[in-house]
């Protein structure tokens, strides 16, 4: 009779626990979550995707309802007639009514202003000259606004040059003559502008530096009043937009001595460029340009269907013919170049600044 021999009771112990040991190894136990960390993961996951959503949406919906065009001078003036072909086309490409808001004031500073406080949510937007953008912040520390920090540029899209208008009456037919009479004379010899700040006083403060004279600066209210003086011969000099330009070009009263820009203007073809007659400064970089601008914190989404729309727009027919019958040229600068002109453009005023040839006293 056989008999079966048992395992130790404490061989037998052993050997479950290494086969306990073995599994555990081969198997690593799983690691639990707090129940409560888990449900805050969620929460926070939850909450970030709330905020990320109704972002891509607003984007995707806009625009809902009709935007605001603030333009810082009165109706009539370049700025004002400009922002309406703008705003026309740019309404026809949104889908959506686009009204110019006039709020003139302090040189354009007091549009610049409210643009800056307006909710950044791209329904209010900014037709901007390039004095609102590059000069009045640099002029006083209480200009309410700082472009670049403030302001998201979405696309520059018109320019022009300037013409310098002599009176005939002053015996300064060429620019020669007026660099004579200027040093023979410091401080005698009175340009207009439309005020501080503005393009017509910008490019006669060049004009100074760049010919190492003194002139006699006389702001006013606005271009109309001091078109108004210097017709009627109360001011010596004025430098004046393309159109206005054209529009006296017959006047034997007047002698149009020399255009900013690169090369000559196609409407001007006989009048050469400050370039041209040796005067340095006064060039491309002088000319004026116009841009427009939302709040800097207008999502990135809003900012690219205002510059998608206003692209679509600067090649409506109506647009280039507008342009054209006003004597400015399209321009097409994005985001990103628009920032570098302001940048070069803050540094040249600068340097005017502190030669104390602008000041908006």
């Amino acid at each position: 009779m056989s008999a079966s021999i048992a395992e130790p009771a404490g061989n037998l112990k052993n050997g479950q626990e290494r086969e306990e040991q073995r599994r555990q190894n081969t198997h690593p136990k799983e690691t639990r979550v707090n129940p409560q960390y888990r449900r805050h993961f969620l929460a926070m996951l939850g909450a970030g995707l709330c905020v990320s959503v109704p972002g891509l949406a607003l984007a995707q919906e806009f625009p809902h309802k009709p935007l605001r065009m603030l333009v810082g001078f009165a109706p009539g003036g370049p700025t004002d007639i400009l922002a309406r072909i703008v705003a026309t086309a740019l309404s026809k490409a949104l889908g959506q009514s686009v009204l110019v808001d006039n709020r003139p004031g302090a040189a354009g500073a007091l549009a610049a202003q409210t643009l800056a406080k307006s909710e950044a949510d791209g329904y209010t937007v900014m037709f901007a000259g390039d004095g609102q953008l590059t000069l009045l912040p640099q002029l006083s520390a209480n200009a309410g606004y700082r472009t670049l920090r403030d302001f998201a540029t979405i696309r520059t899209v018109a320019g022009q040059s300037n013409v310098l208008l002599v009176n005939k009456s002053t015996g300064m037919n060429d620019l020669q003559a007026l660099v004579r009479q200027a040093k023979a004379r410091p401080g005698k010899i009175s340009f207009g502008s439309a005020g501080n700040g503005t393009p017509s006083h910008l490019v006669g403060a060049l004009l100074e530096n760049a010919a190492g004279i003194e002139l006699l600066h006389v702001p006013y209210r606005g271009a109309g009043p001091a078109m108004a003086d210097f017709i009627g011969g109360r001011l010596d000099l004025m430098f004046v937009g393309m159109p206005v330009a054209v529009q006296h070009a017959q006047n034997d009263k007047f002698a149009l001595v020399a255009v900013t820009g690169a090369k000559r203007s196609s409407r001007l073809p006989a009048v050469p460029t400050f370039t041209e007659l040796g005067m340095k400064g006064l060039g491309e970089e002088t000319d004026v340009w116009w841009a427009l601008a939302a709040p800097v914190a207008t999502p990135a989404g809003i900012q690219g269907r205002l510059d998608a729309a206003l692209r679509t727009a600067m090649e409506d027919p109506m647009v280039k013919q507008a342009f054209a019958t006003q004597g400015v040229d399209r321009l097409d600068r994005d985001a990103a170049s628009t920032a570098r002109r302001i940048e070069g453009d803050q540094a040249r005023w600068s340097e005017l600044i502190k030669a104390g040839k602008v000041s908006n006293e």
